[in-house]
């Protein structure tokens, strides 16, 4: 799946926010904020970055788990499994 980073400027404060679809159709979106005192730590920011990228990877994962398992199977497959 694919997120879009979005930053913006609100109150002082620099957010970064990730939007993106999870595999059921559900939307996700999760930010950060930082002051301009905190952007100096480019180091900080990248990593947070990179931070929300793998939840939302994570996410995906599970969704895609979950909706794998809820797939209906028919009974004569049931049957075969010992």
């Amino acid at each position: 799946m694919v997120a879009k980073v979005v930053k913006y400027s609100r109150d002082g404060v620099i957010y970064y926010e990730i939007r993106g679809a999870l595999p059921d159709g559900t939307r996700y979106s999760d930010r950060v904020g930082f002051s301009h005192r905190e952007l100096e730590f480019r180091n900080l920011v990248a990593a947070r970055i990179r931070l929300l990228r793998s939840e939302y990877d994570i996410a995906c994962r599970q969704v895609r788990k979950e909706c794998a398992a809820n797939v209906a199977t028919p009974g004569w497959v049931k049957q075969l499994i010992f």
